[in-house]
């Protein structure tokens, strides 16, 4: 079985704390790691990007997305880019893992899967290898905590055309003098990898997440309600 590895592109982004209230984007660099596979994984080529002099304080959530170009990865319940781990890493290097942050929950968006040899369901149950439903990871197949996602079996995650990963940490990461996102694909070739915008805010801005109210909004309208209590006097009087 030969897996075609095309140019997929997987579009990353990062929710996190900045020192302002008002929301930026910037841009991180993505630096291809090579070829890892000090797990169980056959081959697993690691991305890495810096996140320290981007003008953020904490992270809370990494989102990555399927470009849906159609032709990264296989077919089937291959379809999309094929993520084998994600974490945050404080000295930047795979050869240490006690300094390794995982991630605490995922929100699942499945893609669509193309015509193939490897229809669905995925052994895991779900449309794509490694979920259990369009909208839940099966964790125990999926370990992304770790490097070890095997060629065409467990261990990693499938997002299938144009599917997204939402991944979140319970409390929000520090960003320190140090610290790096690692993001993993399970593929010997380099042809799929991953870029994309760091969403800066000081709120989460996943579907998940309420949307923040302007910081003037509840000043408002509590004036507001006090000219309506004082209106309510004057009409008793």
């Amino acid at each position: 079985m030969t897996k075609m590895i095309f140019g997929s592109l997987a579009f990353v982004s990062v929710v996190a704390m900045a020192s302002s209230a008002m929301a930026a984007t910037v841009v991180p660099t993505f630096t291809d790691e090579g070829i890892d596979n000090t797990g169980t994984s056959t081959y697993t080529r690691m991305y890495r990007a810096d996140l320290t002099g981007l003008g953020l304080e904490a992270i809370s959530e990494v989102v990555i997305k399927d470009s849906n170009s159609g032709v990264g990865g296989s077919t089937g319940i291959y379809s999309g880019f094929d993520l084998d781990a994600i974490f945050l890493d404080v000295d930047g290097s795979l050869a240490t893992t006690t300094d390794r942050i995982v991630v605490d929950s995922f929100a699942f968006s499945a893609g669509t899967t193309r015509p193939g040899s490897y229809p669905p369901p995925s052994p895991s149950g779900g449309p794509t290898n490694g979920s259990s439903s369009a909208t839940t990871v099966d964790e125990e197949w999926a370990s992304l905590g770790d490097i070890d996602g095997i060629y065409f079996g467990s261990g990693s995650l499938t997002l299938g055309d144009g599917g997204s990963l939402t991944s979140s940490f319970n409390q929000k990461i520090t960003i320190g003098s140090s610290l790096f996102l690692f993001a993993g694909e399970v593929s010997g070739s380099a042809g799929e990898s991953l870029t994309g915008l760091v969403e800066v805010s000081d709120t989460p801005t996943s579907p998940l997440s309420p949307v923040p109210l302007p910081a003037g909004l509840p000043l408002m309208l509590t004036g507001l309600a006090g000219f309506g209590l004082l209106a309510r006097r004057r009409k008793a009087d």
